[in-house]
């Protein structure tokens, strides 16, 4: 039974156009719904339970209804919105965004439950040899598209910040942060972790460093403590990690991976540097041939547009056979 997302605002011409838009984003697992009056809404929700209300009206006591409305998101006409938010959706904006936000702020609080997926948790790397835009942007998309369909969870790890490729949203230095904690505590890290956590709609990710020495910081012990962390909690379906670098560390996040891509543009300098990565790979005692990975090769044109044709059709391809 798909739940049911409520939209009410005093404004029934604005009302009804987000209704519209939602409609055709085709929200996977949800029902959407218009209520043009109060006493409609509040009718409803004396027999009816609403995973969603996104409110736009005049006051409504909340305490009377809040065994009936799993998350409440107001939308707000002043744009400054605390930083700390859970709550508001800036109101005036394309509606795109409203959905984008108010997916965000969904997963975030659904990921606060802590609900346990059914399975085992699959780790998969995406390792660039030699890093570049179009390997980050296609780990991204990736990351996004499976996230549609299952809980995952985004750890890009290279030596420089990452924010600017996340669609410019501010994730502060969540991950250095976290780096830090990792460090420095010997307690189970993943509770502390998802207080880092930054979301995109359905997609939970840590991402943003003070600086690139915090991932040098990091040695083998620290990648398998994670993983294996990840792997009891079972919180999320699939974990992705983006390497962006050679260190012992993410070498044993690959030697510990259930999925493993390798990708590059195909040209004879990355294949050298392929070749001598598998060289020292054997060196460190893990036998590439061991890891069974699959080497994506990506289109490199100086077309932005026809790059950002085909990226999503290879990410899907991929996606598929993954999951």
């Amino acid at each position: 039974m798909d739940k049911l997302l409520a939209i009410y605002d005093i404004d029934v011409l604005y009302a009804t156009r987000l209704m519209e838009y939602f409609k055709k984003s085709a929200w996977e697992g949800f029902e959407i719904l218009l209520f043009t009056t109060k006493d409609n809404l509040i009718d409803f929700l004396e027999y009816q339970p609403i995973e969603i209300l996104l409110y736009g009206g005049e006051d409504l006591a909340w305490e009377e209804y809040s065994n009936n409305i799993k998350h409440i998101f107001l939308l707000s006409i002043d744009k400054r919105l605390p930083k700390d938010n859970n709550r508001f959706v800036y109101k005036y904006q394309p509606a795109s965004k409203i959905i984008s936000d108010v997916l965000s702020l969904y997963t975030k609080l659904e990921d606060s439950r802590g609900q346990i997926s059914d399975g085992n948790v699959l780790i998969m790397t995406v390792f660039a040899p030699i890093t570049g835009d179009e390997k980050y942007e296609f780990s991204w998309s990736l990351a996004k598209y499976i996230s549609s369909i299952r809980k995952v969870l985004f750890i890009p790890l290279e030596l420089l910040p990452t924010a600017h490729m996340t669609r410019q949203e501010d994730c502060g230095q969540s991950l250095s942060e976290f780096l830090y904690y990792l460090k420095e505590s010997k307690t189970d890290p993943i509770d502390k972790m998802k207080s880092y956590l930054n979301y995109s709609e359905r997609l939970s990710y840590l991402s943003g460093l003070t600086h690139g020495f915090d991932i040098l910081s990091v040695n083998k012990e620290d990648s398998r403590r994670i993983i294996d962390c990840l792997k009891e909690h079972k919180e999320y379906e699939i974990v992705i990690f983006y390497l962006g670098i050679y260190t012992e560390a993410s070498m044993e996040i690959l030697r510990h991976s259930d999925e493993i891509c390798i990708i590059s543009y195909g040209d004879n300098h990355e294949g050298l540097v392929r070749e001598e990565w598998e060289r020292q790979m054997e060196l460190l005692g893990c036998s590439v041939n061991n890891l069974k990975y699959r080497l994506i090769k990506l289109p490199r044109s100086n077309s932005v547009v026809e790059t950002k044709e085909l990226l999503p059709k290879m990410v899907i391809e991929l996606a598929e056979q993954v999951i």
